[in-house]
């Protein structure tokens, strides 16, 4: 009789899967069937009589908790009990609704998370209301510390001391602002990221109790990407654990790569120290990358001195060999990679889907970029601008965030003149002072706004109108889902009318917001369908962005990319100074890390994967001279194929139009570039002037698809042009199919 849990399992995940208590720790290589193993091991465990409600599994994205709820319920059947399976911070979340109240911290269990650009607008505020000078102490380095010492569980004086930063000017601020900003947040009502993790483990200890009773609701607990836990993430592991020690913790500490967000790879090298009766189990055999792309990941991560030893091998076929290009600069490489990606493409080999590129940094991508567009090559980025984070969303957002928490007055400043309601700066002064002089959030005090002497009739008016809005807005979210909500606000604001300014770019904002339904519709079923859609707002990540149904070549940071796997990867930029990066050339663990990110790169490759480095790039305004990254020699010689480009194609001698998408591939690459939101896109992506162009107003030039028309605006490098047939039509000069119609 076959069994489903464990007949497709090789021998290694099946002696995992069976082990039903006890501390467990299962190192999983790259592509080695992780999330397979631990979901497999969930449904065992509940096929062997746990209540599946008593098993809780956290991971590190919606994207890991998603995929596992699905292959649990596959494998179990629709309508078992499931266990709880979440983020860590939403499972925090979760805890603190419930029992935040505990704390007598002051914040209710309607609480609201501040996301970056919330915490990034509080922290300005206070550096304004300090009197620091903001071009010495630098709004982003104090939240960095923040977060650090939050990670930490500390307070600014023992961090200062831990990391070992001495008394100065800006150590000074940072423990000025620190209080300031948490005290400002409770004011608001608000957690930030790293607070629902560190009131979380606040709760657990100085309330027994509920510790007692969450240890009592999961008497099983699994933990996914265990070296990438920070030490509050630890603690709050120990804490659920400790007493029945059935934790079961999987990861690989070769992909170790988040040190900067306070990961500390440690956790998972010391687990047998923390849990003496550990059982230790390996996961070497790899199903996603042919054997020439392992054996060159089993090299460079060999040259590591710590870390659990592994050596991944598979019966894949051997495949091709890494290949590795030196091209002249930047756009050469941007332009090497479009040609073989249209080469590919022509020869039926991939789609465009099944193609990445991964980068060191963000910044690489601004070539690689004006390569793809002048291709028509459709692409998607992840980690770029955010739907979450646009302008008119985050206005919305910020109305709902109001709605639920009056106490929110980041929330407040962002909508109380949008749309305008001639609410200038002295006026919010006034509501501020107010505010502080009452005890009360600036929302409040509009509800007494008759009593502001130095505000004119027409203001009180305005300001009493506003706050009416906002209390029969929390009256439609006591007794309706968050879709009526929604529209009600919309409606109510006429915030449609605002946006529908007669341009291209106010209809695609108007878009945005008619999305921003199909969203909200997801959480009409809640209980409290408002707070669930706030939650789920601010809890998303970049990841969950990606279109996996598009057919696109996906960009991305290699940090991005983990978890992920294409069978076609691009790694370019593997030059010293950028991979490894620079700040890692004077530390052991830090170039060790880089190293372990190199590895990451390389095993998200399934059969095809090209290094690319350049003589010569310009980041930043600067053009550097780099030698090929040290990796590189790091590689195996055998499963390597190094090519130089022919010394005549390297100043970039390829014509940029010479190699467009099939006829197969066209359309969609159309549809995809003209589908994105109009702007400037030389001037955002390559650092044009206003007036870096060849043509003039009136020019008759030639489009290869949309035929002739007459240039009537130009702005930077976008021209407006009137096409017979198509209307006015913005197009960007450097990277469009045009030329100069002779006279």
């Amino acid at each position: 009789m076959t069994n489903p849990i464990l007949d497709t399992l090789n021998d290694h995940q099946k002696e995992a899967v069976e082990v039903l208590s006890g501390p467990l720790l299962i190192l999983a290589g790259a592509g080695s069937g992780k999330t397979k193993c631990l979901t497999h091991r969930i449904a065992n465990i509940i096929a062997h009589g746990v209540a599946g409600n008593k098993i809780l599994a956290v991971t590190f994205t919606n994207k890991a908790a998603n995929e596992m709820k699905t292959r649990i319920e596959k494998l179990l059947g629709s309508g078992s009990q499931m266990p709880t399976v979440g983020t860590f911070h939403a499972v925090c979340v979760r805890i603190l609704r419930a029992d935040i109240e505990n704390l007598q911290c002051n914040l209710t269990k309607s609480f609201v998370i501040f996301d970056t650009a919330d915490s990034q607008s509080l922290m300005k505020l206070l550096l304004k209301e300090t009197g620091f000078d903001e071009k010495e102490i630098k709004f982003r380095a104090v939240l960095s510390h923040i977060s650090s010492a939050k990670n930490l569980l500390m307070g600014p004086e023992e961090y200062f001391d831990e990391v070992g930063m001495g008394e100065n000017r800006f150590t000074k601020a940072v423990k000025t602002l620190f209080p300031l900003y948490k005290k400002r947040l409770i004011e608001h009502n608000a957690l930030d990221f790293d607070d629902l993790l560190q009131k979380t483990v606040e709760l657990f200890e100085q309330c027994p109790e509920v510790l007692k009773k969450y240890r009592k609701r999961w008497n099983h607990l699994l933990v996914d990407e265990y070296q990438d836990t920070n030490f509050a993430q630890y603690r709050l592991v120990r804490l659920l654990a400790d007493e029945h020690q059935n934790l079961c913790v999987i990861g690989d500490d070769h992909q170790s790569i988040y040190s900067f967000r306070g990961a500390d790879y440690t956790n998972i090298l010391n687990f047998e120290k923390d849990f003496p009766s550990a059982k230790v189990i390996t996961l070497e055999q790899n199903y996603r990358s042919s054997s020439n792309i392992l054996a060159n990941a089993n090299a460079l991560i060999g040259c590591n001195q710590t870390g659990h030893p592994k050596n991944l091998w598979t019966e894949n076929e051997a495949g091709e060999k890494i290949n590795i290009h030196e091209l002249h600069n930047e756009k050469a490489e941007g332009e090497f990679i479009a040609e073989e990606v249209v080469k590919l493409l022509e020869a039926n080999a991939v789609k465009f889907s099944d193609c990445a590129i991964l980068y060191r940094m963000n910044a690489q991508s601004r070539a690689l970029e004006e390569a793809f567009m002048r291709r028509q090559i459709p692409y998607q980025i992840v980690g770029g601008t955010r739907f979450f984070d646009r302008k008119e969303i985050k206005d919305i957002i910020a109305y709902l965030r109001l709605i639920f928490n009056p106490r929110d007055d980041i929330a407040f400043l962002r909508v109380i003149n949008v749309p305008a309601r001639k609410i200038g700066p002295a006026t919010i002064e006034i509501i501020k002072k107010y505010s502080e002089n009452y005890t009360m959030s600036l929302l409040e005090v509009l509800g007494s706004a008759d009593g502001m002497e130095e505000l004119s009739d027409s203001k009180k008016d305005v300001l009493k109108k506003f706050y009416t809005q906002i209390q029969a807005l929390q009256k439609v979210a006591e007794k309706e889902p968050i879709s009526i909500l929604l529209d009600r606000l919309i409606e109510k604001i006429e915030y449609v009318k605002y946006l529908d300014d007669g341009s291209s770019e106010g209809e695609a904002r108007i878009q945005n917001v008619q999305e921003l339904f199909s969203v909200a519709t997801r959480y009409d079923s809640a209980d409290d369908s408002l707070a669930a859609f706030l939650e789920g707002v601010a809890l998303i990540s970049d990841l969950d962005n990606l279109n996996k149904d598009a057919d696109s070549v996906t960009m991305m940071t290699i940090h991005a990319s983990k978890g992920l796997e294409f069978p076609v990867v691009f790694l370019p930029g593997w030059e010293d100074g950028i991979f490894p990066s620079s700040s890692s050339q004077f530390s052991p663990e830090q170039l060790e890390e880089e190293r372990r990110l190199g590895y990451v790169a390389i095993t998200r490759s399934e059969k095809k994967c090209t290094i690319l480095h350049a003589q010569q790039r310009m980041l930043f305004g600067k053009t550097e001279y780099g030698a090929p990254s040290k990796f590189i020699s790091e590689l195996d010689d055998e499963c390597t194929k190094h090519n130089r480009i022919a010394k005549q194609n390297r100043s970039m001698g390829i014509s940029p139009y010479s190699r467009r998408v099939p006829d197969k591939g066209l359309q969609k690459a159309r549809e995809s570039i003209l589908s994105a939101p109009p702007k400037n896109r030389k001037e955002a992506l390559f650092g044009v002037s206003e007036n870096e162009t060849e043509y003039q107003i009136g020019t008759r030039i030639r489009h290869a698809e949309w035929g002739e028309g007459t240039i009537i605006q130009i702005a930077g490098d976008v021209l407006s042009v009137a096409f017979s047939g198509r209307g006015i039509q913005k197009i960007v000069a450097s990277v469009a199919p045009i030329e100069i119609v002779s006279e």
